[in-house]
């Protein structure tokens, strides 16, 4: 078993690059967008092909192949599809505050399955974590516009989604080789976008395409996704699920941090309520 320290120095690292992911993708999918989707996970599946070739795994089963390819659908398709589509239509301090949801979803599949014990102090963290979820998606239709409500509402699925992932993948990452896993999902993630992102790309203007937004594809390819997602199916070997999942409570703190540095945004007293409301549930949630 690797040290503390360095599970954890792994999971921050994680919530590190997924945070930059906010502003990086803003920036590219301001002249790709949803083609920008595809581009990504086909980047990083060629990559993870070719660092899996080298690691000399042991074959999956027919059943180890059937669940990867749920797994890719959870955190590819659905991943990349409604949290770039999400993140196009709201701002990065929303999408950061709403995206700290996934350790109570985490928390929530891992009871329903029987992974986890059920307790009163559990159910109203969930509770009280989703009421702040719901604050922050009430306020964007009350007071933003139609387009951040449908972002907001986005972000909340691309939460449970990906939430379900961490918790049903945890025991094969610690079975199989997480890299070969990675991959693999990849590898699928890229076949499944494509009637998706189909109409994207063939009307994507690619040559008018700026140095600026191929270099931001570029580096989501290499840091928030490919080096990313291996030291996040690293630390899913080594610590429970709702652990890895906690590590989102760092990015709505850099990332909006972030927001009012590259864009200009502004932190209202409700999203500071509505983040309270859910850094208060999850930390309930999450109690042993």
């Amino acid at each position: 078993m690797p040290s503390q320290l360095r599970i954890h120095a792994t999971m921050l690292g994680v919530a590190i690059l997924f945070t930059a992911n906010y502003v990086v993708s803003k920036v590219a999918m301001r002249e790709i967008a949803l083609a920008f989707a595809w581009v990504r996970v086909a980047g990083a599946a060629i990559i993870l092909w070719l660092l899996a070739r080298h690691e000399g795994a042991a074959p999956f089963s027919r059943r180890d192949a059937r669940r990867i390819v749920g797994y890719s659908i959870l955190a590819v398709v659905l991943n990349q599809t409604l949290f770039l589509s999400g993140l196009s239509l709201t701002t990065v301090q929303v999408a950061a505050i709403l995206i700290t949801s996934i350790p109570v979803f985490a928390v929530g599949a891992a009871i329903v399955m029987g992974r986890e014990r059920a307790s009163a102090t559990r159910i109203g963290g969930i509770a009280l974590a989703c009421a702040g979820a719901l604050l922050v998606v009430g306020r964007e239709g009350f007071a933003g516009t139609p387009r951040s409500l449908l972002g907001a509402s986005l972000i909340i699925a691309n939460c449970f989604s990906y939430s379900l992932y961490l918790v049903l993948s945890k025991p094969d990452m610690a079975r199989l080789s997480p890299k070969s896993i990675v991959a693999r999902m990849f590898v699928v993630g890229t076949v499944l976008l494509l009637p998706i992102s189909a109409t994207s790309l063939s009307r994507q203007q690619w040559r008018a395409v700026s140095p600026r937004a191929w270099l931001a594809v570029v580096l989501v390819i290499l840091a928030p996704t490919v080096a990313a997602y291996l030291m996040q199916a690293w630390a899913l070997r080594h610590a429970d699920s709702s652990v890895v999942a906690a590590y989102t409570y760092v990015q709505p703190v850099l990332a909006t941090f972030f927001g009012a540095l590259f864009f200009g945004e502004q932190i209202g007293a409700l999203i500071i309520l509505a983040a309270a409301m859910i850094f208060a549930g999850v930390w309930l949630a999450g109690r042993a």
